[in-house]
This record gives structure tokens, C-alpha cells and sequence, in this order.
């Protein structure tokens, strides 16, 4: 069976791949940078770069097309938000994609609908309203009082819209713009999962906590962890959905009344694809993994950035997500690779976290794209 993997920029990559040659399988990547740690690695048949997703969609499809009837592709499976381009294009794709329908994932992937998607359905969210002027927000606050509140936008990544302000600084016009989304703060252990699911029936679940001392931010360290009570509600809400394929969620249990609230959905493959067996992408119900996982590259780039004591003893925790013992330049590629991110987000005056999805984002509601 031939599988292309698509966004192979993504630090999943290496551990799905090997899951995919675990089955037999023969695999080939594609994206559309070449800043791809493991584009030379041995356990893949062909990297194939294409446009990008996001500027050129039609041509990506072109290209995606061209790559499965090349390369005789049965299955492809996504790992970044090129999901939402190959869901949109779904219908025009010449073989099976692991993705669901684009009305389904912009139901969640949007974080205000899928806070009043999520509570309709009778799970908790944190109290929530989108904020069109002053007078709407002079309303939540006298509705919603408190001392801090979380604000972001409805589609971001990596937590890079989301702040934490005080009543005082929200009351001050000039620290933000209009409009934005309001949150209540919920104060608690802050929970990440990743679900294979199949017609609402979910095959396999990771829960990892997040390790992050900025709160709603991506983490460097995934630790899988059993938590019954959450798995159930995760299982509970994708039956809901009726989900099918990746699907994850943040989600923080509060410290006063232990109750669970969902903060935010990604609609398709994230870090904890790390801890799946081989047998899920067969569509089969199995364990997680138990263990720890690191990113190093990145938790040194936190060490030289913010050098604490902390942040150095995290690169003692967990096995590289590059790290294989019998391919160990994968591991360097990885810093060269990263760097390069930096070099190019530096040149360009943003974040390194902005520049590595760039080009792939989907930023829009569907009525928009049309």
C-alpha cells in the first residue's frame, strides 16, 4: 500500500511515517516548503515539494493529483492545516483522504463556533461572547465580573492571538482593537488530546498535559497520560459530532470544582499522533502509548531565549521526536532546519511560530473562501 503524507513540516511526520512502515506500507511526503527535517530520511520512498495551499489552491490539488497518479497513492493522510485545503478540495482528489468534510472541521476549527457548537451540546466552555465594540464589552464584563479574562481571535495557532488581560487593561481602548473574542478565565490543569476517530466512534485517545507557564500556548514536552474521565467526555463529544479521522482538543479542568471545559478544537492532526500505534491508520481500536516525548530544538531555542533553570532542565525529559538510533542525522537535520525558520521569520520581522504555517493557514470562514 502506497500512503503520501502531506505536510511533512510537521514534527509528527517522523513518528507517523514510522507508524505507516510498521503496517508495510511505502511511504512518500510532500509540502510545500523545503524546510522538511526529514525529507532524506530513510524510511521514505520520495519527498515531492508542491505549491503552497493556501495562495495557489487549485494548483496544490493539481499537484497533490499529479503525485498519487505518479507514485499509484491509495490513501493520504494529512499532518498540518493543509487538512482544510485537501477537505475543501476533497471531491477533485483522486484517492481516499484522512480528513473530514469542510463544513464539519470549520464548524470547530473557528474557536467561537465551536465554544457554542460544544456548549449546545451540553459540554462546558468558559463564558464566551465575540466583541464587536465598546458597549459589548462593557456588557460582558458587568455580566461576567472578574479580575482576568482571555481574549483572542476566532482562528489562530500555537496560542499567538490569545492574551491574558486585567478588568483595568481591557477597560483601556487602546491595548486592543475590535473586534476580538472574550473569554471568562477558567483556573485549572490545562489538558491536551488527540483522537483517531471513525463515524463517531473513537479508535484511539491520547491525553497529555500541557507543560506550557504561559497559559492557551503550544507546548515542547508531551508526557501521555490515563485520565478516564476526560477520556469519556472526549469519546462522548466526537459521538456527538459523529467525527470521523484526527481530531484534538485543549480542554482545562477547573481547581475549584473539578469539572472539565473545553477551550478550543483542532480539527486535525497534532502532537499527540506521537503516542498512536500503527493499527489506528487501519482504522482499528487500540492503546496509546504510554511515554515521554520532547521537542529539543525548540526547547533549546526557549533555553538561549529565556536562560532559567527551568527551561534547561526540560531537555532532560523525554526522547527527541527526531530521534531514531538507526537514522541519528535526522536528529541534526532537524537543527538545521529549525534555524533556518528562525533565519527566515528574523528577515521577515515576525515569529517563528507564524512563518512555519504561513503558507498553509486557512484563516476564513467557508462563505468567505467562496
Amino acid at each position: 500500500m502506497n500512503i503520501l503524507i502531506t505536510g511533512a513540516r510537521a514534527p509528527i511526520s517522523y513518528e507517523v511515517v514510522q507508524q505507516q512502515v510498521a503496517l508495510g506500507r511505502k511511504v512518500y511526503l510532500s509540502d510545500s516548503t523545503k524546510k522538511v527535517s526529514i525529507k532524506k530520511s530513510k524510511f521514505i520512498e520520495r519527498f515531492i515539494i508542491t505549491t503552497s495551499p493556501r495562495f495557489s489552491t487549485e494548483l496544490y490539488i493539481q499537484d497533490i493529483n499529479d503525485i498519487i497518479d505518479t507514485y499509484h497513492i491509495d490513501l493520504v493522510i494529512p499532518l498540518n492545516e493543509e487538512s482544510f485545503y485537501l477537505s475543501y478540495m476533497k471531491s477533485q482528489i483522486n484517492a481516499p483522504v484522512y480528513v473530514e468534510e469542510i463544513q464539519k472541521m470549520l464548524s470547530v476549527h473557528n474557536k467561537y463556533n465551536f465554544t457554542k457548537l460544544i456548549y449546545a451540546m451540553g459540554f462546558k466552555v468558559p463564558d464566551t461572547e465575540y466583541i464587536m465594540n465598546q458597549h459589548d464589552l462593557t456588557q460582558f464584563i458587568n455580566d461576567y465580573p472578574g479580575n482576568e479574562y482571555i481574549v483572542k481571535q476566532p482562528y489562530g495557532r500555537f496560542g499567538q492571538s490569545v492574551r491574558k488581560l486585567s478588568r483595568m487593561e481591557l477597560e483601556n481602548q487602546r491595548l486592543i482593537e475590535f473586534p476580538f473574542m472574550i473569554q471568562t478565565l477558567i483556573k485549572g490543569t490545562e489538558w491536551c488530546s488527540y483522537s483517531f476517530a471513525y463515524e463517531g466512534r473513537t479508535l484511539s485517545t491520547s491525553l497529555y498535559l500541557s507543560n506550557t507557564h504561559d497559559s492557551y500556548n503550544c507546548s515542547t514536552h508531551f508526557h501521555s497520560q490515563k485520565n478516564e474521565a476526560l477520556q469519556e467526555i472526549i469519546e462522548s463529544v466526537i459521538r456527538n459530532l459523529n467525527w470521523s479521522y484526527q481530531i484534538a482538543f485543549d480542554v482545562i479542568q477547573c481547581d475549584t470544582t473539578g469539572e472539565y471545559y473545553f477551550i478550543e478544537c483542532n480539527p486535525r492532526a497534532t502532537n499527540g499522533a506521537l503516542f498512536m500505534q500503527p493499527e489506528v491508520w487501519e482504522l482499528k481500536p487500540c492503546t496509546p502509548k504510554y511515554e515521554a516525548r520532547q521537542l529539543i530544538f525548540v526547547s533549546l531555542y526557549n533555553f538561549i531565549m529565556r536562560p532559567k533553570k527551568h527551561n534547561l532542565e526540560r531537555l532532560k525529559y523525554g526522547k527527541d521526536i527526531f530521534w531514531h538510533p538507526s537514522e541519528k542525522g535526522i536528529f541534526f537535520e532537524q537543527l538545521i532546519n529549525g534555524a533556518q525558520w528562525w533565519l527566515t521569520a528574523k528577515s521577515l520581522k515576525t515569529t517563528v511560530n507564524t512563518i512555519t504555517t504561513y503558507d498553509i493557514e486557512w484563516n476564513e470562514d467557508l462563505m468567505t473562501k467562496k
